[in-house]
């Protein structure tokens, strides 16, 4: 199967990720289903535009024109236009009206936390539930209020923000820290002193990490693939951040590298050789 990928959709309580794809103009599910065995072939030649979403019923549609655009992009300017909504609306008071209702609704602000001691400050429209923090891949997170407007949820954020919280964690980062073991009971801990520190010390705390792999974090480190073929079996995803297992080891991958892009979907495991470990006897 050779298909457009337009967003990878993350693990969340009631369902499993997915890749949505485009099949000659029809919106279709690949799903990640735990132990499906994958190898992925990536066609980096054309970006495409990967439509438009509507910010009202949550919804992905397809370019009318199925439009290439620069790699810099996800979309061409007509989807940019129809989707109609500007994430740093702080900065202007020129707004669609659709966004300027979806802003009026009640959001909440959360605080995410990576591992590594990475947390950060967000915001999010209720209406999303908590997939916000299921996408970023928050493997602790704590809610820290609910408020009737974006903009209040906002000026809460900077708040934290200025206290000394990030505003985003890079790819990069949260790698790294799924690259080495983690362990709840003591990121919680590190976790908790932080929202103390912020003023929350009776915030609960969630843990997402047992649910992005399917139940049961397996306590591994997760391995960059490299230049080794996108292939294993799937263990989990976090946010999106695909998890396959290749000759007993955790490799992971972005799936945002896809969108845009055509892919291939192969069963069959491309094998990853390992380097023999040299064992001393002294």
């Amino acid at each position: 199967m050779n298909s457009l990928v337009i967003i990878a959709r993350p693990i969340s309580e009631p369902a499993d990720p997915y890749l949505l794809i485009d099949n000659n103009g029809i919106l279709d599910k690949f799903f990640l289903e735990k132990d499906k065995i994958i190898t992925l072939s990536v066609d980096k030649g054309t970006r495409y535009c990967t439509g438009w979403y509507d910010i009202e019923s949550h919804t992905n549609h397809l370019c009318e024109t199925s439009a290439v655009v620069d790699v810099k992009y996800e979309s061409c300017f007509a989807c940019r236009k129809k989707t109609d909504f500007n994430p740093a609306f702080y900065n202007t008071s020129d707004i669609s009206t659709k966004q300027a209702q979806y802003n009026n609704a009640p959001h909440s602000v959360y605080v995410a936390y990576f591992g590594n001691g990475l947390a950060k400050a967000g915001i999010m429209s209720n209406s999303r539930g908590l997939e916000r923090l299921y996408e970023q891949g928050a493997l602790l997170y704590s809610i820290v209020a609910s408020c009737p407007n974006a903009t209040i949820v906002h000026n809460l954020e900077s708040k934290l923000i200025q206290k000394g919280l990030k505003n985003s964690i890079t790819k990069k980062q949260k790698g790294d820290a799924l690259s080495k073991l983690f362990d709840v009971s003591l990121e919680k801990q590190v976790f908790k002193s932080m929202l103390s520190d912020l003023g929350y010390p009776e915030n609960k705390v969630v843990s997402n990490i047992d649910m992005f792999f399917f139940g049961e974090y397996p306590k591994a480190p997760v391995h960059d693939f490299d230049n080794h073929a996108i292939s294993g079996q799937v263990r989990g995803v976090v946010g999106r951040y695909l998890i396959l297992e290749n000759n007993e080891r955790l490799y992971g991958y972005w799936l945002t590298n896809l969108c845009g892009y055509k892919a291939s979907f192969g069963d069959k495991i491309d094998l990853i050789k390992r380097e023999p470990q040299q064992i001393s006897f002294l």
